[in-house]
């Protein structure tokens, strides 16, 4: 396969600018109407995300640019769309509209069918429907399950709705934290499918569940949860889903990538924390190609850690493996060329 083009905006000077540049390209590449930018407005309290103001001359170049998202699995600010747009607006990004592709509690999905990594159908956020002009705005950044978070991660995990998060995290249902239920009885009632029932504190059944995570949101203790793995068996599975996801979310869309590799740090922008960057600012990736941006930002970040990769070396996730799936998948290649803007 022929190298695909990564081109490398590294005027991180002025970013903005060199965003600008990337969104003229793109612009002679899309048509009229709607554009939506996937982007991570950062959990509250996280400083490295990508900042808003880098971003703002999307609305000059672009028709109807929106931000997109999706509500998160876990209990944290952005797990309802309500708390999620103010966690957006808090962050900066209310310049322009933002849709939460998942609707209020993450139950709004379209159902794509892919065939890929134990995936069938994958459950994509419904809002995705409307656009077929996508750019993935990503901060390129560790993490724990996955090693690092690139593009794949952003429109795969980043665009499945809450049953999708679940069914790529999780071939289990939920679970009930006994010590914090108080059996009130609202995921009793809330639930689709009459999987859970109440003696004293609430019980899953795990063989009516479907996965849908909804009981996760509407809990108003926090007492239900994810049963997280991070072997090495369930973190490559992990990976697998996510390039299932992300071949539901590519399929009849026309999509840009832009991964900012600024305030790179070991752990993803869901920590509502303030963390340390461990490279120099490199700047601003572009390519049509998910994989191959992502497998040059990998080397990137690597000869700048002195050519050792950070986040295996932290987290013992070998990322990788998700270039070499989704590569097999046919979502692109690792082989590239790395050019400076024309």
């Amino acid at each position: 396969m022929n190298p695909s083009k990564v081109i490398l905006f590294d005027g991180i000077s002025n970013l903005r600018e060199a965003a600008l540049e990337c969104f003229k390209i793109i612009s002679r590449d899309f048509g009229q109407g709607e554009v939506a930018l996937k982007i991570h407005f950062g959990e509250d309290g996280n400083v490295t995300h990508i900042k808003p103001q880098w971003l703002k001359d999307a609305s000059n170049i672009f028709e109807t640019p929106v931000f997109a998202e999706t509500n998160v699995l876990y209990r944290g600010s952005r797990t309802t769309k309500k708390d999620h747009l103010e966690v957006a607006r808090k962050h900066g990004f209310d310049y322009i509209p933002v849709e939460i592709f998942d609707g209020e509690y993450g139950g709004d999905y379209v159902e794509v069918p892919v065939n890929l990594g134990g995936i069938e159908k994958a459950k994509l956020g419904a809002g995705i429907k409307q656009f077929s002009q996508c750019i993935a705005v990503t901060h390129f950044k560790g993490h724990l399950a996955a090693g690092f978070g690139g593009a794949l991660k952003n429109i795969g995990m980043g665009l499945g709705s809450r049953a999708g998060k679940l069914q790529m995290h999780s071939i289990i249902s939920p679970t009930v934290k006994s010590e914090t239920c108080i059996g009130c009885g609202t995921c009793v009632s809330e639930c689709p499918v009459d999987a859970i029932s109440l003696d004293g504190k609430a019980q899953i059944d795990s063989e009516k569940c479907i996965g849908c995570a909804h009981c996760i949101a509407i809990c108003p203790e926090k007492a239900i949860d994810i049963p997280w793995d991070m072997s090495d068996s369930v973190n490559k599975k992990l990976m697998e889903r996510i390039v299932a996801y992300a071949k539901a979310a590519l399929k009849d869309r026309r999509w840009w990538f832009m991964n900012f590799l600024t305030d790179v740090t070991y752990d993803c922008d869901c920590f509502g924390i303030k963390q340390e960057s461990i490279i120099d600012d490199v700047g601003i990736l572009l390519s049509r190609d998910p994989v191959a941006i992502d497998a040059a930002s990998m080397d990137l970040v690597e000869k700048a850690y002195g050519n050792v990769d950070p986040f295996l070396e932290k987290h013992g996730v070998d990322g990788r493996y998700i270039l070499e799936y989704a590569e097999k998948a046919g979502l692109g290649t690792r082989n590239y060329s790395l050019s400076l803007p024309e």
